[in-house]
């Protein structure tokens, strides 16, 4: 069973890059396209909570390297973002 799904209706220039796609496709790599886009605006975010704990002194240790190389699980990842925003919300 497919998620359910809403509609969303733009008006964007007749050059994007969206409309040299497959038509049968453009819902799915606009889908794709916005979810990169929503992700990149996250990291810019947290780029920018960094810079700011950085020129004001902030203390960061560098995490150790794990031993066995193993790649980080997404709850691993999370939860290191999430300690970087707290590190951003104690220098406000």
């Amino acid at each position: 069973m497919s998620k359910a799904t809403k509609r969303l209706q733009l008006r964007l220039p007749s050059d994007n890059p969206i409309f040299m796609e497959d038509s049968n496709k453009i819902s799915k790599i606009a889908d794709e396209w916005l979810r990169l886009g929503a992700s990149i605006e996250k990291l810019e975010r947290v780029a920018i909570q960094l810079e700011r704990l950085i020129s004001h002194g902030g203390n960061i240790q560098p995490s150790p390297i794990p031993k066995d190389k193993k790649e980080e699980t997404t709850k691993e990842k999370l939860q290191f973002i999430n300690s970087i925003l707290k590190l951003g919300e104690n220098q406000r």
